[in-house]
C-alpha cells in the first residue's frame, strides 16, 4: 500500500497559500471597486428586467395554451359526437368521455375567465367528418387515438402551466 501522506500534505499546504492570497475586490483599488460596484447595479437591474419579462412571457404563453386547448377540446367534441353514432356499440363510453371534454372545457374556460385571460371562442364544427363507409370505424378508432394523445398532451400542459 503506498504512503500517501506526502502528496496530501502537499495538497493540504497548496490549498492554504491559495486562501491566504488577496482577491482581486479586496486590493484597495479604487477603480477597480467602482468596477465591480457598477457591474452589480447592471446586473441587478438585468435581473428584475428579466423577471419582470419571464411574468408577461408565462401569461402570453397560458393564454396561447388555454385557447389551442379549448380548440382541441371542442374540435373532438364535435367529432365524438359522429362517432357515438358510429360505434354504436361504445355509445356509452363515447357519451361519457365526450362529457369529460366538456367538463374539461368549461373548467379551461372559467379558470380563463377568473384569471383575466383573453380567451379566443372559436365557431361549431357544422360538418361531419368525411369517412367513407367502409372506414368509417376505422376512421372512428383513429379518432379517438389522436385523442387519446392529445389529452396527454393536454395533461403536461397544464403540468408545466401549473409550475
Amino acid at each position: 500500500c503506498p504512503d500517501w501522506s506526502p502528496v496530501l500534505s502537499g495538497i493540504a499546504l497548496s490549498w492554504l497559500m491559495c486562501l491566504g492570497a488577496p482577491h482581486a475586490e479586496f486590493s484597495g483599488d479604487p477603480g477597480l471597486h467602482q468596477f465591480v460596484s457598477k457591474n452589480k447595479e447592471f446586473a441587478i437591474r438585468i435581473k428584475a428586467d428579466l423577471l419582470v419579462l419571464n411574468g408577461l412571457v408565462v401569461s402570453i404563453c397560458w393564454e396561447s395554451c388555454f385557447n389551442q386547448i379549448q380548440a382541441g377540446l371542442q374540435t373532438y367534441s364535435g367529432y365524438l359526437s359522429h362517432i357515438h353514432q358510429i360505434l354504436t356499440t361504445y355509445a356509452d363510453k363515447v357519451l361519457n368521455v365526450q362529457l369529460d371534454i366538456s367538463n374539461l372545457s368549461h373548467n379551461i374556460q372559467q379558470q380563463m375567465e377568473e384569471s383575466s385571460l383573453t380567451s379566443v371562442v372559436y365557431p361549431q364544427a357544422e360538418n361531419e367528418p368525411r369517412f367513407v363507409e367502409v372506414q368509417r370505424e376505422i376512421g372512428s378508432y383513429l379518432v379517438l387515438c389522436k385523442l387519446q394523445k392529445f389529452m396527454d398532451m393536454i395533461f403536461r400542459a397544464l403540468r408545466h402551466c401549473s409550475t
